[in-house]
C-alpha cells in the first residue's frame, strides 16, 4: 500500500480523513492523483462541498492542500475525547 483515504458524505458535505502517502512515496503525485479520484466520486453522489481537517501545527499537509486548491474555511473546530489515549 502506498497510499490511503476515506472519503465519506452525509447528503450535505463530503469529509475526508486518513489520508496519508507513505513518505518514501510523497511528492510523486500519488495524493494528487488519490484526492482527484475521491473528489470525482463525490461529485458523481451529488456532494457541493469536501471538508477536511489538519492540526495547526502539520504545515506540510497545509502546504499539500493549498497547492490542489483547497482554503481555509473560517470555521473552529470542537472535539471531545471520550475515550483518553
Amino acid at each position: 500500500m502506498i497510499a490511503t483515504a476515506m472519503f465519506g458524505y452525509d447528503g450535505q458535505r463530503g469529509w475526508l480523513n486518513y489520508f496519508a502517502v507513505l513518505p518514501k512515496f510523497q511528492k510523486r503525485g500519488f495524493g494528487k492523483r488519490l484526492l482527484g479520484f475521491g473528489e470525482r466520486k463525490l461529485v458523481e453522489k451529488g456532494c457541493p462541498k469536501l471538508n477536511l481537517q489538519i492540526r495547526t501545527y502539520n504545515s506540510v499537509a497545509m502546504n499539500f492542500y493549498k497547492r490542489v486548491g483547497y482554503k481555509e474555511d473560517a470555521v473552529v473546530s470542537f472535539g471531545k475525547r471520550l475515550i483518553e489515549d
